[in-house]
């Protein structure tokens, strides 16, 4: 989706060039701006997928951590009761 609207730069164009011309400046940067939006939206996917990989990796340190301390305890309660 471009960040400008096409006819009202077509409109605008068209007061300055002929009908062909403002037809094609407002095509190029519509073009542009997609482009350009494209780029943005693939970065931006980039990050995400970081910034979850990163919290998936945090997470599974945290529950290894969990494990190995309940694991610790519940070894510690059975020799108590032995």
């Amino acid at each position: 989706m471009p960040y400008a609207d096409t006819l009202k730069v077509f409109e605008t164009l068209r007061q300055e060039f002929d009908e062909k011309k403002a037809a094609k400046i407002a095509e190029a940067i519509e073009s542009a701006l997609e482009t350009n939006n494209d780029a943005l939206l693939q970065r931006m996917g980039e990050v995400v997928g970081t910034k979850i990989s990163e919290a998936k990796a945090e997470i599974i340190k945290w529950m290894f951590i969990f494990w190995v301390g309940q694991s610790a305890s519940m070894y510690a309660l059975l020799r108590l009761l032995k």
